[in-house]
């Protein structure tokens, strides 16, 4: 068949390019398809109809493409990408308003959990992964059941076992048997496929039968598993005190992607056992975990306290299962206390039980509530009056009324809590209810997961905030802050020692100084929606150098080997030309660790990773600026007040820039051109020393005090040659 291209095509129908692209995309041409990311159209087409339906399709038979996409845990931009890349095929358009047949969508799904489907490969589009993985690090290292959990994933993968929460059940109660005989040293006649006996009633474990047939939706349907899967029946498990290995078969087996959808991460038992002994339990006060998922932190809890005190929770059915089960086993407690303590409800509007001591554990994050569920939670929270809704601020807001006076919050939480604006509000709420008792620095903690964490303590005291006694754990180092310090809800920054902080407030409160807040100009650099469509690597006559975060060192642009033709209207998103196109201007790396900021007065272009800031401060000269913003001291603000890796704006804005006469700024200008020309390393590092004592004396800073600046950004001048 011959083919003929979108351009000739919109000749031959008389419409526009555009119009024939969105043709292609929403599967209107018959015959169309993309190669190479062209789409290509048969030459015997005809020309569409307007629309192909005259009404919208029956909903019981027909998706929206938003429908489809929450089906596929995909956002709903990817969806409209797919559609474009031909990895989607809707099956009629209504009003530009794609529809996919329910047959179509279980299809697709079924392909992509299987791992036929490999349209998922690309960075962008891991919400949905097929497969199962052994998440081991959820366990100690010492766990003995690991073996038994990789044979039975491999078994599962060999043998193409479909898998859903039903079967994962009767996987489940079949380790849950095992482990009961094990620890109750029941004799069984026949060890192999415990959970086929006890669906026959060959034996019992008294009681604790209801939390086996809780597992069981019905007993004709698992008795045919067991027989047609005895092999991952036949797999022995053994007792093993406080590690979760009926929550690592569920998380190993559950699809990744739903784990995401839900803001589900489980936490590493290393993890746990940290939280739990920052804390001074004592063996009557109440603890409750209001997220608990399959148990882990109250299963790590000291085996002082008794099951009488201890309160679990969790929205997720198969968790709460599990949860009993570990109960039963770690505690033996009576199974009507098991079903009074550990509950299926929604904690953020349905939980009545109040006064605990302790509420512990790692609430969701990033929760998809529907609109319905935004609505009402706006109505409770005051931490979520924003259009996106933060599960875990939610979380943090509802323990406060569960709390008894002075009693703790103990949350594995985001790092981002500390600082992101979006936190504003339930950062408003720790200031005006308590105080924080311990913060410990994570690092990225779960497996896969870029997010740093961190373990945040909070003590209810219902009053006014005090850092006094606070323990902080960076990673590096451990101390205590003994200031009482002035916080405000823009930011939490405890990453300071005393002498640390005493230094800041010092270079903070200069009398003689001005921001750039209100005193600059700052423009993001250009977003194309297309780079491999835009940017290419050989220069012509009619493009020009444009710019990324990687080429630009602290004062200096490097070689750059990336050409643009500048059309502004062509691009996703471009600042005003004139920005671009300044005699002078300051370009800085966006996703950055430490500042890093270049001049051009080349009126260069550059991409959203390189970003760009006019300082307009009056008798203030731009090279000066420069050299107060790459200096040691701007980075020691950087980190230790805001602990970022993205130099945002109000960074920026809130580093004083000391005002100071012509004659010192042209002293520090003159060693400043010598690092916007470029030296090798060693000169520069001299350079920059020179430059950096310069810089002390405007901020009135003694040799002792640039010593504790100079300990604290210790080898963050790589991007200096």
């Amino acid at each position: 068949m011959d083919y003929i291209a979108v351009k000739e095509a919109a000749e031959k129908f008389q419409l526009s390019e555009r119009r024939v692209q969105k043709l292609c995309e929403t599967n209107r041409i018959d015959g169309c398809k993309m190669v190479s990311g062209i789409w290509l159209i048969p030459t015997t087409a005809t020309k569409p109809s307007d629309e192909r339906l005259s009404a919208i399709p029956e909903s019981k038979n027909y998706m929206t493409l938003k429908e489809l996409c929450e089906k596929l845990g995909i956002s709903t931009a990817t969806g409209r990408n797919w559609i474009k890349l031909g990895k989607l095929t809707p099956e009629y358009t209504q009003k530009q308003t794609p529809y996919f047949s329910k047959k179509y969508v279980s299809s697709l799904r079924a392909e992509l959990q299987s791992g036929k489907n490999k349209a998922l490969k690309s960075r962008r589009n891991k919400k949905f992964v097929s497969g199962n993985s052994l998440y081991n690090f959820y366990v100690s290292e010492q766990c003995q059941n690991i073996p038994s959990l990789q044979n039975l994933l491999a078994l599962i993968s060999d043998n193409e076992i479909d898998l859903d929460v039903s079967t994962i059940q009767l996987i489940i109660a079949d380790c849950a048997l095992q482990l009961f005989t094990h620890k109750q040293e029941l004799q069984i006649s026949e060890k192999k496929n415990l959970l086929l006996q006890f669906l026959r009633g060959h034996f019992t474990i008294g009681e604790y039968d209801r939390l086996i047939n809780d597992l069981i939706d019905n007993i004709e349907t698992a008795i045919k598993f067991c027989q047609e899967n005895p092999l991952i029946f036949n797999i022995d498990y053994i007792y093993e005190p406080n590690e979760d290995i009926l929550g690592l078969i569920y998380i190993s087996c559950k699809n990744i992607g739903n784990r995401k959808a839900t803001g589900s991460y489980y936490t590493p038992t290393k993890v746990v056992k940290r939280l739990i002994s920052k804390l001074n339990f004592q063996s009557t006060q109440k603890i409750l975990d209001p997220c608990c998922g399959t148990g882990n932190f109250l299963m790590q809890l000291p085996t002082n306290i008794s099951f009488d005190s201890i309160f679990g929770n969790d929205i997720d059915t198969a968790s709460v299962k599990i949860t009993r089960l570990n109960m039963a086993l770690k505690y033996g407690a009576p199974i009507t206390s098991i079903y009074e303590h550990i509950t299926e409800l929604n904690y953020l509007t349905d939980y009545t039980i109040t006064n605990f001591q302790y509420i512990i554990g790692n609430p969701p994050w990033g929760y998809e509530f529907s609109e319905e569920e935004k609505s009402k939670l706006r109505n409770i929270f005051k931490s979520v009056a924003g259009k996106n809704i933060e599960s875990y601020d939610a979380f943090i807001e509802q323990a406060f009324n569960h709390l008894s006076n002075n009693g703790h919050l103990t949350f594995v939480l985001p790092e981002a809590i500390l600082n992101v604006k979006a936190h504003t509000n339930i950062r408003k709420l720790i200031l005006k209810n308590c105080s924080i008792k311990n913060l410990d620095f994570l690092g990225n903690t779960f497996n896969g997961v870029q997010c740093p964490c961190i373990i945040l303590d909070l003590q209810y005291t219902q009053s006014t905030f005090s850092t006094l006694g606070m323990n902080v754990n960076t990673g590096t180092e451990s101390f205590t802050i003994n200031t009482e310090r002035k916080i405000t809800p823009d930011y939490f920054s405890f990453v300071t020692t005393d002498e640390e902080y005493n230094v800041l407030n010092k270079i903070k409160n200069i009398s003689t100084a001005s921001f750039l807040l209100g005193n600059a100009e700052f423009a993001l650099g250009i977003v194309t929606g297309n780079n491999n469509k835009y940017i290419s690597g050989e220069k012509t006559v009619e493009n020009e150098m444009v710019l990324k975060g990687a080429d630009i060192s602290k004062y200096h642009i490097n070689p750059a080997t990336n050409y643009i033709v500048f059309k502004p209207e062509s691009f996703q998103q471009v600042a005003p030309t004139e920005m671009y196109r300044a005699n002078e201007k300051l370009l800085y790396r966006f996703i950055s660790s430490q500042l890093v900021f270049a001049y051009d007065d080349h009126q260069t272009l550059s991409l959203n990773s390189c970003n760009i800031v006019i300082p307009k401060i009056a008798g203030i000269k731009i090279k000066y600026v420069l050299a107060i913003l790459n200096s040691r001291i701007a980075q020691f603000i950087y980190k230790r007040e805001f602990n970022s890796v993205k130099v945002l704006r109000s960074h920026i804005e809130n580093i004083p820039i000391p005002l100071v006469d012509e004659i010192t700024q042209n002293r520090i200008i003159t060693v400043t051109d010598k690092l916007i020309a470029g030296l090798e390393l060693k000169e520069a590092e001299m350079v920059y020393e020179e430059l950096d004592t310069l810089i002390a004396e405007v901020f009135n800073l003694n040799s002792y005090e640039m010593e504790i600046i100079k300990k604290a950004v210790d080898g963050e001048n790589k991007f200096l040659a």
